[in-house]
């Protein structure tokens, strides 16, 4: 049958031919004569490669043959609400580059016909050592990369027909320039960005999710409907944190799976880099836009209308047992990749049930101190909200050092217009010493972490508390510190 099939198909050069695909005929039995494709202009210093079809990691359904990689996806396991065109991803090796570039210039030999596409996905990873998300060529366009480096990942995303029949890729081959000037897009932001979004249960034990991960009972990972931010098999560069309102439970899990819905709305994106749906709010999925507002016609990214207004699948053991959900439901995410917040020291956080008691932890005084997630922004699952006073019971963050050591102590808080902008933030030493007492104004710069100061604690137990004791009309914000 896989000589059958391949006789069907038209050679091509990815960039030219899929343009003149609708006029070859599906049914053509006689295939057309390989040619070779002029590579596109480039400079003298462009670093040029091939990846190694053997070298990749891919799903059961993409079979290495003596002609290339070919996609025969026919046993994939479809998701619950069905997807037109199966998507086949093929991972190479990352691989350093003698020098620095930020466009990559894909040149692919395949084969396809008809309702058949082969794309190339591209990542870099920063100095910081986390890597940017996917970026994609189709049609052999260049990529321009979010930010400059040496070290690039190449992925292939192999699309199949409507009848479960897809390509077969020759050779893939690349270039790699330093074009410079402006970013597409920032790397980071300062804070990793927080939308509500409807949750939807996955499920579907034993099927295989986008990265080639085999679903187990009570597995946890959760799915987007963009595979910008798709990690490896196993893999943690693009993790979420999900907190579900109903319970206050929060767990953090890796993106291993694509959808729900729609394929390439990567929402959490501002509208200049969204793949698709531009027009929409950041932070709005496409499927929740047709399903309560009629957008698109109603209709999501494959002409089909949305049972739900989904825009993050959970699997089994996330969303039963982490989260405590028994129904879908709207949950608060947070796209951790997007941010360049990772803790860098001992993060004490609001909720205990994030802290290891025997390194630090949080005690409230008094009765005025309200559990709240109504401003984005916070760190974990929430954050705590007290009027201002004449009166101190504050938020004590405690932290316990083995020996004497000089550290530096960064506070987390959300802002708004209603926080005090003289929130006093008191340090003292195990030894009962107060070492300051930073006023910090909480209507700016929330979401991020920012420094109170550096200074020389004893051994123990040493404490930073958030007082109230501040001009009335006002809240104080506690939210998280950090002792690096």
């Amino acid at each position: 049958m896989r000589s059958t099939l391949r006789s069907t198909f038209m050679t091509m050069m990815l960039g030219v031919a899929l343009a003149e695909g609708a006029a070859l005929a599906e049914t053509s039995q006689e295939p057309a004569a390989e040619s070779l494709l002029a590579a596109p202009p480039s400079s003298a210093s462009a670093l040029r490669w091939t990846e190694d079809l053997a070298t990749g990691e891919g799903t059961n359904e993409l079979v290495r043959t003596r002609e290339g990689l070919l996609f025969e996806p026919s046993a994939v396991m479809r998701r619950p609400e069905g997807l037109r065109k199966l998507t086949g991803l093929y991972t190479f090796p990352a691989r350093t580059l003698e020098q620095p570039v930020d466009t990559i210039r894909p040149l692919l030999q395949a084969k396809a016909s008809l309702g058949m596409d082969v794309e190339v996905d591209v990542r870099v990873r920063s100095a910081s050592g986390a890597w940017s998300e996917w970026s994609t060529s189709s049609a052999g366009e260049a990529v321009r990369l979010p930010l400059a480096g040496t070290e690039v990942q190449v992925r292939l995303a192999l699309l199949a027909d409507e009848h479960g029949r897809g390509p077969l890729v020759h050779e893939v081959k690349l270039e790699g320039t330093l074009e410079g000037g402006t970013s597409q897009r920032d790397f980071q932001n300062l804070a990793a960005l927080t939308y509500r979004v409807f949750a939807t249960r996955e499920g579907l034990v034993g099927g295989t999710t986008a990265n080639g991960h085999i679903i187990k009972s009570y597995d946890r990972f959760v799915a987007l409907p963009s595979r910008r931010a798709l990690a490896s098999n196993g893999g943690t560069e693009y993790q979420v944190r999900v907190c579900y309102p109903v319970t206050g439970k929060c767990t953090t899990t890796s993106v291993w799976d694509v959808g729900p819905w729609n394929t390439k709305d990567d929402y959490w994106n501002p509208s200049s880099v969204r793949e698709m749906w531009k027009d929409l709010p950041q932070g709005k999925p496409e499927a929740q836009a047709a399903y309560q507002d009629g957008y698109n016609g109603g209709y999501d990214q494959f002409g089909r209308r949305p049972a739900n207004p989904a825009g993050i699948d959970i699997a089994d053991g996330s969303f039963w047992t982490d989260l405590g959900m028994t129904n879908n439901g709207w949950v608060d995410v947070t796209y951790l990749w997007t941010g360049s917040t990772t803790p860098t020291g001992l993060v004490i956080d609001t909720n205990n049930a994030n802290n290891d008691s025997t390194k630090g932890y949080v005690e409230l005084t008094g009765t005025s101190w309200v559990s709240s997630t109504n401003v984005a922004g916070y760190y974990g699952s929430g954050y705590y909200a007290s009027p201002t006073a004449a009166v101190s019971e504050p938020a004590t963050f405690w932290f316990y050092l083995p020996a004497a050591a000089t550290k530096t102590i960064d506070a987390w808080w959300t802002s708004a217009t209603d926080r005090s902008t003289a929130a006093p933030f008191i340090i003292w030493s195990a030894s009962g010493t107060q070492l300051a007492n930073v006023k910090v104004n909480q209507q700016l710069n929330g979401g991020r972490w920012n420094t109170l100061g550096t200074w020389s604690f004893s051994a123990g137990w040493n404490k930073v508390q958030l007082s109230r004791w501040a001009t009335s009309g006002y809240y104080v914000i506690a939210d998280a510190i950090q002792v690096r």
